[in-house]
């Protein structure tokens, strides 16, 4: 079933203008099919995904927002912050106090199971990782075994 494209309502002028001015790659791309469709360089969803690389749907799902929330609806970009966080604020608070101390964790390994065993969750190891690495910003090394010699020789 062919529907027919939403009315762009912006000018081919503002849309080249916000296209010139953007750089997220998301947008741009949206963007970039707004342009094609009011230049009429696309002159339907299939050939616009064709285009830009991306299925028809996907453009569909794009003009969709358009027609509903405008330009600025459709340049959000929506992100999933209705995830609950896998640490209560005070699990987060004890995490972020062991990871401050000199002897902290020797491994993403060790946090893993500390945490797992301390709070009695049972959290993968990947969730750990991104929760003290990249939430916290802690680099747990370990440090890389030295080749006998080298100790002889110093």
């Amino acid at each position: 079933m062919n529907r027919p494209l939403p009315e762009i309502r912006e000018s081919l002028e503002e849309l080249r203008e916000r296209l010139r001015r953007e750089t997220r790659v998301r947008q741009k791309q949206r963007l970039q099919a707004m342009y094609l469709l009011k230049s009429g360089q696309a002159g339907s969803r299939t050939q616009a995904g064709g285009l830009l690389d991306v299925s028809r749907r996907t453009v569909g799902e794009w003009l969709d927002r358009y027609e509903s929330e405008g330009l600025e609806g459709l340049l959000s970009i929506r992100t999933h912050t209705n995830r609950k966080y896998s640490l209560t604020p005070e699990q987060d608070a004890r995490l972020r106090e062991k990871l401050s101390e000199p002897e902290g964790f020797p491994s993403y390994t060790a946090a893993h199971a500390w945490v797992n065993e301390t709070f009695g969750l049972e959290l993968d190891y990947k969730v750990v990782h991104q929760i003290v690495r990249y939430r916290h910003g802690a680099k747990l090394k370990v440090a890389r075994k030295s080749h006998t010699k080298k100790q002889e020789s110093g």
